[in-house]
């Protein structure tokens, strides 16, 4: 596989909106683990494309006196102040770095039992660190399987498919730009053991390729028509719909579906049950939180994983199979 070297760097700075907790935001232990990102505390790395030039970069903490600031470093082969200026709309548009959670933070202190977690990651931000090709990508593999599968499956693909580039002394993944399988068979992709779901990633690529939905447009647009738009793409279902309603366009109350295995983790998390009806747990979070109801879900979901770094959680264990 051919790695990609990039040594000349940049720096720039973002303010995100206040409060803001920098971890909290970018590293997601919900995610599976891949090649496609490294996090320290205080410190991310990920690779970013602009059309199709790929870029390395280094986010770094350097919040002052409670003022939020980050500093990102870019790293390229060359690259214009225009590619600059993208680089950084796409950060604080994917990790919602200009989010104003005023309303969200207030309505978080009547919730008596969750505040201690609203409290301790005050300023969190749902995020993606994909563009939408990507993110369907990794929704794909996802798909009605274990998490070791879909490691399994991703790497697979990174391996044969993906762009493995050098840059602050990290080698990380990007993922493949989506005419780069117009000629790949479906049973080349099916031969990574990746079963049913080639025929997605042939069909999806091949969309985008031909420029069948538009990522800018699509944030702009109300939950009803991103929704329409989503649906239309191969593959595409309410609860991948939700996932990127949510994670791409930044809309907090998507939560109208619960896949079965997110069913017994919100049974635990909110009841201490085994299993709670899906209808039950999608009423009672929405009359709580409203149009912040992903959002909420979203705090309380990361939070368990941040535990699960420390400490063995039996009950989540035997849901994900790692």
């Amino acid at each position: 596989m051919k790695t990609q070297l990039l040594k000349n760097k940049k720096d720039f700075f973002i303010s995100p909106s206040s409060p803001f907790h920098f971890d909290g935001t970018f590293h997601k232990p919900s995610h599976f683990p891949d090649k496609l990102s490294d996090w320290e505390s205080g410190k991310y790395w990920q690779t970013i494309r602009i059309g199709k030039k790929l870029f390395g970069l280094k986010v770094e903490n350097r919040e002052e006196s409670s003022k939020p600031k980050i500093k990102v470093t870019v790293f390229y082969d060359d690259i214009s102040d225009k590619e600059i200026e993208n680089i950084k709309n796409e950060i604080i548009w994917r990790f919602d770095l200009h989010a104003d959670l005023k309303e969200f933070n207030k309505l978080t202190k009547s919730d008596k039992r969750f505040y201690p977690i609203f409290k301790k990651w005050i300023g969190m931000r749902n995020s993606s660190a994909h563009n939408l090709y990507e993110l369907l990508i990794v929704a794909v593999v996802l798909q009605n399987a274990t998490v070791r599968r879909t490691v399994q499956m991703m790497t697979a693909l990174l391996d044969n498919y993906g762009t493995k580039v050098n840059f602050d002394d990290k080698e990380i993944f990007a993922i493949w730009l989506p005419g780069k399988l117009e000629n790949v068979s479906e049973q080349n992709l099916r031969d990574l053991k990746i079963g049913y779901r080639a025929k997605f990633i042939k069909r999806l690529s091949q969309d985008f390729a031909e420029g069948k939905i538009d990522e800018q447009k699509l944030r702009e647009f109300d939950q009803e028509s991103a929704k329409k738009e989503l649906l239309k793409l191969y593959g595409v279902g309410p609860e991948t719909a939700r996932i990127l309603l949510f994670e791409v366009c930044h809309q907090y109350n998507t939560f109208d579906h619960i896949a079965p295995w997110q069913q017994k983790i919100y049974s635990q998390l909110f009841y201490k049950k085994p299993l709670v009806s899906a209808g039950k747990i999608r009423d009672d979070i929405r009359k709580q939180y409203g149009e912040y109801s992903m959002l909420a879900v979203h705090y309380i979901w990361e939070d368990i994983f941040w535990k699960r770094k420390n400490e063995k959680i039996d009950w989540l264990e035997k849901e994900i199979r790692l």
